[in-house]
């Protein structure tokens, strides 16, 4: 009976060990961290397919865009910029892109369905200047924040001929 309790707690034992072995061999680098996306290092963003504002990984932001009240932008499409700069848009349909104004009442953030989850308008509201941060959403919180994109809206200056 004796050498039956040591034989099954052998054999439960080594049953532990292979099974722990497969488990942490499932994820190579050992971190819980999901790796069938890249992860944003920058980004840029194209409207009529021209690069109009970037920031570049480990750079500030260059570039920004000028309203007039009333006014609305071209289709704005985002694509995030890996650490190699690589472009690249999340496909998983757990993430969204949304944003930010640092001053309420002067832009607006509209994205409209048949656009793509990455595109977007900027609509103006008021002459003013603020900052837009663009967020990479996720499960309900921001995986990465781009730098302040400066807004500014301004009327058009009517010169006397």
């Amino acid at each position: 009976m004796k050498k039956s309790f040591i034989y099954s707690a052998k054999t439960a034992l080594t049953l532990l060990l292979v099974t722990g072995l497969f488990i942490s061999c499932d994820n190579a680098t050992g971190d819980d961290h999901d790796d069938d996306h890249a992860e944003p290092a920058g980004f840029v963003l194209k409207m009529n397919g021209a690069d109009v504002i970037t920031q570049l990984p480990g750079g500030n932001v260059t570039g920004e865009f000028e309203l007039e009240p009333g006014e609305e932008t071209p289709l704005i499409t985002i694509y995030f910029l890996a650490e190699d700069g690589d472009e690249f848009q999340p496909d998983e349909p757990e993430f969204s892109l949304a944003a930010e104004f640092e001053t309420d009442g002067i832009a607006e953030f509209e994205q409209h369905e048949e656009d793509g989850k990455w595109s977007f308008h900027i609509h103006a509201e008021a002459e003013g200047i603020t900052d837009m941060t663009l967020m990479l959403m996720h499960n309900g919180h921001s995986d990465f924040n781009t730098q302040g994109i400066h807004v500014h809206v301004e009327a058009a200056s009517t010169q006397p001929n």
